[in-house]
């Protein structure tokens, strides 16, 4: 009996073929691609007080009006960017070698520039000068007597805090280190080091993409969102580092070595604590062994600093998260710790106790395991992440950058919204008072949870005409 017909685009093995998308979809994004990169050189110049494209008034009133009117034309370019290439699922090497290559355009042009809208990249060279001279940034804050040997004119007056110890985990610590061992004080080079990290996140997502039978064309969801390109290339976050250590860990997990995932997430969450989120849904599909290497990995990570710090390790950590002061673009989470407020006099930490019961809460739930796959696995991912969204008081825009290779694998309305929208929450320094005005939480945060619950209806209604369809098709065959 010969066979039946293949999905379109699959070939008899099952895997994806790797046909060329039409030349129209390459021209386009190729256009798409050079009008971006003439808006992020605007935006270059305009740290210059020179815009290329848009005009000088908004460098009047400081370089956030500036950003956020490149980042939203950015943004849409890239809407426009990732609409063609899902409605034609292009693949092939034309298309690929235009993805990346724009790719490395749009951050090479920010990377040359001063970080300008955060400043936290000085605190990773100080940091890495610090543990050069053979002391710990977990005992002495920059303005330290027992530092100040270390200080100059270029790295120290940038540094945020300067009156607080690191909050940055070992693992950030070591990268740090070794940063430093290589070119000593060199903010351009420590950028140069995220941005290529950066890039491999995108050679990985596209790997795991053909593992997965997903068109490649679904990378661009990460590749060209300016929220990654503004955070990692323009301010040099540390998320960067992180973010090829959970792809690592989700092509481990998908190829069954659970070793090595174990050990790519025990690196990612010893660099940034948020990875260890991914723990509940990947252990809970079956696969407890994925911890067994995590943990000791994590522990490897922490003993050298424990050994020097002891449980000041955690470094300026627990006053960050009992700190009103230190509350950022906070949506539901903020008003609970209002209301709080009138209860108790440490709002925060009844806040942080909430959050963490709801996490536990969600990373428990029970769910149906019929599909152990990790397609199945990242909405579960996504809905823990956004029970953090929900109730933490402090949600900088670079924290949900490692969602974005979440969302090539199963792409979700709600999270693409707020990777856009978040970028508003840096109106709050335009402000003398530091306030975020109520306009821009609404804005960014209402239309996400419209989009999250409309996509959950949708998904039931289908669940339910599925069912029906299930039910007449039975009832037609008895």
């Amino acid at each position: 009996m010969p066979a039946g017909p293949h999905p379109s685009g699959t070939r008899p093995d099952g895997r994806v073929e790797r046909r060329p998308g039409p030349p129209s979809t390459t021209l386009i994004l190729i256009g798409l691609g050079a009008v971006s990169s003439f808006l992020y050189a605007s935006f270059a110049m305009s740290t210059k007080g020179i815009p290329l494209a848009l005009p000088v008034f908004t460098m009047r009133k400081g370089i956030i009006p500036s950003f956020l009117l490149h980042f939203s034309l950015l943004f849409a370019l890239y809407l426009a960017a990732a609409w063609c290439a899902f409605r034609e699922r292009a693949n092939g090497f034309p298309f690929t070698l235009t993805l990346f290559a724009c790719s490395i355009v749009f951050r090479a042009i920010l990377l040359w520039t001063e970080p300008v809208l955060s400043d936290d990249l000085y605190r990773y060279v100080w940091d890495g000068r610090v543990q050069a001279a053979g002391l710990s940034p977990y005992l002495h804050a920059p303005e330290a007597p027992e530092l100040s040997h270390l200080r100059d004119d270029t790295i120290y007056p940038r540094i945020n805090r300067p009156w607080a110890r690191t909050i940055y985990p070992p693992g950030a610590q070591w990268l740090f280190r070794g940063i430093h061992a290589v070119r000593p004080n060199s903010v351009l080079f420590l950028k140069g080091t995220i941005v290529a990290f950066d890039l491999l996140t995108i050679i990985l997502l596209l790997k795991l993409l053909r593992i997965l039978r997903l068109p490649d064309s679904r990378a661009i969801l990460y590749a060209w969102n300016p929220l990654v390109v503004f955070e990692l290339a323009g301010s040099g976050h540390l998320d960067g580092l992180m973010l090829p250590f959970i792809l690592l860990c989700l092509l481990s997990w998908e190829g069954r070595r659970d070793t090595w995932a174990g050990l790519s997430l025990g690196v990612a969450a010893a660099i940034k604590l948020y990875p260890a989120l991914l723990i509940p849904p990947l252990v809970r599909r079956h696969r407890p062994l994925l911890l067994l290497a995590a943990a000791p990995m994590v522990g490897l990570v922490y003993l050298p600093y424990i050994s020097t710090a002891g449980r000041e390790v955690l470094g300026f950590l627990p006053q960050y998260l009992s700190d009103p002061g230190e509350r950022f673009n906070s949506g539901p989470g903020g008003l609970l710790a209002y209301g709080l407020g009138m209860l108790t006099t440490h709002p925060m930490s009844v806040a942080s106790l909430v959050l963490a019961m709801a996490l536990l809460t969600v990373s428990l739930r029970s769910t149906s395991l019929s599909d152990k796959g990790l397609a199945a696995t990242v909405p579960e991912v996504l809905l823990i992440f956004g029970t953090f969204v929900t109730f933490a008081q402090t949600v900088h825009p670079w924290y949900i950058l490692w969602v974005l290779p979440l969302l090539a694998i199963r792409p979700s309305a709600c999270w693409l919204y707020l990777s856009g929208a978040i970028a508003i929450s840096y109106v709050k320094y335009t402000d003398a008072h530091l306030r975020m005005p109520l306009w821009a939480g609404v804005l960014e945060y209402l239309p996400f949870y419209l989009l999250a619950v409309g996509a959950t209806w949708a998904d039931k209604l289908r669940e339910i005409g599925s069912g029906l369809i299930g039910q007449l098709a039975r009832g037609g065959t008895s």
